[in-house]
């Protein structure tokens, strides 16, 4: 159109998709030849999170989608969902362009939440959506074997302590101290 504007605002573009633009100028004359091309990318648009993997007692995998025309991401990992404070390290981190990232060093029995932002050379996506997961309990301590119970020429009753934290106990007989066979 014949505006004398030196700006226009084009809308309903893709997020992270690489346009070109040039311009001529017109009168009544005719118009002028085509300007020189610009190139402009996107900001990215939002990641989506996705559940974690890998949980560990000190430990998970955090997870998102790929967003079009993203060059390096950014992770959050907090202990609550507010993110009023950070895990150590873990405060806008440029993970760099992948789609998930270990997060490590963390306490057991814990509940973590993280959310990702998409970046490139144009800017910074919105947050995604924020993920929780709970790390795993600490494994029990070992318990500690005791002598032997009941002994008779076909059975005895094996004793140990009680571990900590234990749910449940797995024994092992074996005629062999390697246990490289099992009764």
């Amino acid at each position: 159109g014949a505006s004398t504007a030196t700006s226009y605002s084009v809308s309903g573009l893709s997020a992270g998709t690489t346009y070109y633009y040039r311009v001529r100028a017109e009168n009544s004359w005719g118009a002028s030849q085509n300007s020189n091309t610009t190139t402009v990318t996107l900001i990215p648009p939002t990641p989506t999170a996705s559940s974690a993997t890998g949980l560990s007692a000190s430990g998970l995998t955090a997870n998102w989608s790929s967003a079009n025309g993203a060059t390096k991401y950014r992770l959050d990992v907090s202990t609550n969902s507010g993110f009023s404070s950070y895990v150590s390290g873990y405060q806008n981190l440029d993970v760099g362009n992948v789609t998930s990232r270990s997060v490590t060093g963390l306490s057991a029995s814990t509940t973590y939440y993280y959310r990702v932002r998409a970046e490139n050379g144009s800017g910074t996506s919105g947050n995604s959506s924020t993920i929780s997961a709970t790390t795993l309990p600490n494994p029990p301590s070992a318990p500690t074997a005791s002598a032997a119970t009941s002994i008779t020429g076909s059975s005895l009753t094996a004793n140990w302590s009680a571990a900590g934290g234990a749910t449940g106990y797995r024994l092992d007989v074996s005629t062999n101290s390697s246990f490289s066979s099992y009764v």
